[in-house]
C-alpha cells in the first residue's frame, strides 16, 4: 500500500481509555496487517511525540507472523523504562480512519512496554496535525 500524498491529514484526537481513571491521552485506534495476515480488532495505539520510532510489542508482530527469532540478531538499547532487545519490520500495513498506509516499526522485546503499538515520530507526523 502506498501512501496518497493528496489525502487530508489525520487528525489525532485525545480519548480515555476504557476503564481507567478519566486521562485523557492521544490515541488512535488503528488496523493492521502483514501479508495475508490482519489482525481480528483494532489496536490502540498512542501516538508519543517524544518517540523516534514507531514500536509494536512482541505479541503483536508474533500475530502478524512475525518469528523474532528468524529475524536475526536482536540490537541491544536502552531507554527509561530500561535495557531491552529490538528489531527492525521494514513494512507493515496500517489502516487509521479509513486510509492506508505501509510504514516501518521496531518491535521492542521490553517487559515493561505498557502499550501494543506507539506511533513515534519517524511515520506518524508524516500524515498527522
Amino acid at each position: 500500500m502506498k501512501q496518497n500524498p493528496f489525502q487530508t491529514p489525520i487528525k489525532i484526537w485525545y480519548d480515555m481509555l476504557p476503564g481507567l481513571p478519566k486521562v485523557k491521552w492521544p490515541i488512535l485506534k488503528i488496523k493492521l496487517k502483514h501479508g495475508e495476515r490482519n489482525l481480528p480488532q483494532p489496536l490502540i495505539a498512542l501516538v508519543d511525540s517524544g518517540a523516534n520510532k514507531s514500536i509494536l510489542h512482541p505479541f503483536v508482530a508474533e500475530a502478524l507472523g512475525f518469528n523474532l527469532e528468524k529475524l536475526g540478531r536482536p540490537e541491544k538499547g536502552v531507554s527509561a523504562s530500561g535495557e531491552y532487545k529490538s528489531w527492525q519490520l521494514s513494512s507493515i500495513d496500517m489502516n487509521i480512519y479509513g486510509y492506508d498506509f505501509n510504514l516501518p516499526f521496531t518491535v521492542i522485546d521490553n517487559k515493561q512496554l505498557l502499550w501494543p503499538c506507539i506511533l513515534g515520530e519517524d511515520n506518524i507526523f508524516q500524515f498527522s496535525r
